[in-house]
């Protein structure tokens, strides 16, 4: 491990644990809730029935399996969200961060070269993901149980295998417009709308037709369908959120490799 990466590990430590923390509370949370879901069980399916078509393909049909509660309640909204946050902040502050600080020069004043500094940085970041992904999960399989949440742990490391895909091709990509502007504000807003744009053509595509032929196009397609609580992790699905993130490292490298930096 180089120097660079072992500091921006410490750096990055009690962000990661507060992080880390409102994961496993999230994930705890919604597992105390699920003996009363599974008591609403039959006005909670009528409820479900008369949701629109679009909302439905969103969140899943069923609320009463360990399957669809965690979809819906999980890996559909919220655990997204809150990942995207993470992952978005962290890679438009990797560079563009500390250029705008006026760290940036110092460090590449330094015998280190620029790829090794973006390698470093990305590697910092994905460790990271990593951890809270894991932290997840982990509270899922052994909270859940107590409150009769029961799920195959393979099927729980799958979703939030998808999920940790899916933030670092986001993740990737802020990390490449910081790169490219050197602008962390930026990279983080046109990032954030990317995300927030692909959720909801993914979510109204199959109701609405002129965005059906988009839907391919969006990353949330590819994350949950088909559901990795259901059916595992499914191979094309992992190589389309794994090409977005190796398209935007290089995209990071070559615009950093070639870019003037700010003073």
């Amino acid at each position: 491990m180089s120097a660079l990466l072992r500091k921006t590990v410490r750096d990055q430590q009690r962000g990661v644990l507060a992080w880390a923390i409102g994961f496993a509370g999230v994930a705890a949370m919604y597992s105390a809730f699920y003996p009363s879901v599974l008591r609403s069980a039959g006005a909670l399916q009528r409820y479900l029935a008369n949701l629109p078509e679009a909302f439905r393909n969103l969140i899943g049909t069923d609320f009463t399996t360990p399957a669809g509660y965690l979809r819906t309640e999980t890996f559909s909204i919220l655990g997204p969200v809150l990942f995207l946050v993470f992952a978005i902040g962290a890679g438009s502050r990797a560079i563009a961060g500390e250029e705008e600080t006026r760290t940036l020069d110092l460090l590449l004043s330094t015998p280190v070269r620029r790829r090794d500094v973006l390698f470093d940085k990305w590697v910092a970041m994905a460790a990271a993901a990593m951890c809270l992904t894991a932290v997840l999960g982990l509270t899922i399989v052994v909270v859940g149980p107590v409150f009769k949440l029961r799920i195959a742990i393979a099927d729980v490391a799958s979703a939030c295998l998808m999920l940790y895909l899916l933030g670092m091709a986001f993740g990737t990509v802020a990390l490449a417009l910081g790169c490219f502007t050197g602008r962390r504000g930026l990279a983080n807003g046109v990032t954030g709308a990317a995300a927030t744009i692909t959720y909801v053509v993914n979510a109204l595509a199959p109701s609405v037709k002129v965005l059906s032929h988009l839907r391919p196009l969006s990353p949330f397609r590819w994350y949950l369908e088909p559901d990795p609580l259901v059916v595992g992790i499914t191979a094309a699905n992992v190589a389309v959120l794994t090409g977005i993130t190796i398209v935007a490292y290089v995209a990071a490298w070559v615009s950093f490799g070639r870019r003037d930096l700010r003073a």
